[in-house]
């Protein structure tokens, strides 16, 4: 069944090349793969919204959880669509909503969902730290739906 991702709300995607050392055993990518495929996601959502660098590190937010859901098998040929949005923002935190798709014959499946928790954090003491003002409303401005505020 061919399926379509809300491009209003899931305005940020990357591409993302399955290789063959994302395989196990059985021939489909390894569960632990999933959470590199979400962090170039992470990262290219941050990088094109939010202004981070990646080649400084410019990154002042750790992971504070991830839940996924794994919807169908990925294989060596299929090509993944990342679609990403920011659904929630805490005081200190924020949630990325994750669709990761694959592309077989010509039909988009889903493949897996994740909800990805973010804490900001001061990179000198390791502690956590409100959410820059300027960091959500570039994050208001950027998303079709507001995320839910909390």
């Amino acid at each position: 069944m061919s399926i379509s991702i809300n491009n209003k709300l899931f305005k940020s995607m990357v591409k993302v090349r399955v290789r063959y050392d994302d395989l196990d055993t059985l021939g489909h990518v390894n569960n632990k793969t999933y959470l590199s495929y979400l962090e170039e996601s992470r990262i290219g959502y941050m990088e094109d919204v939010m202004g981070f660098m990646r080649q400084s590190l410019d990154f002042d937010v750790v992971v504070g959880r991830i839940d996924i859901k794994y919807l169908s098998p990925v294989f060596f040929h299929d090509k993944l669509e990342i679609y990403t949005r920011i659904s929630r923002i805490g005081e200190k935190s924020y949630d990325f909503e994750c669709w990761i798709t694959k592309n077989t014959d010509g039909e988009m499946q889903k493949a897996a969902y994740a909800l990805v928790t973010m804490v900001s954090v001061d990179t000198k003491t390791g502690k956590s730290k409100p959410n820059s003002e300027k960091m959500v409303s570039t994050i208001l401005l950027y998303e079709e739906e507001k995320p839910e505020m909390k």
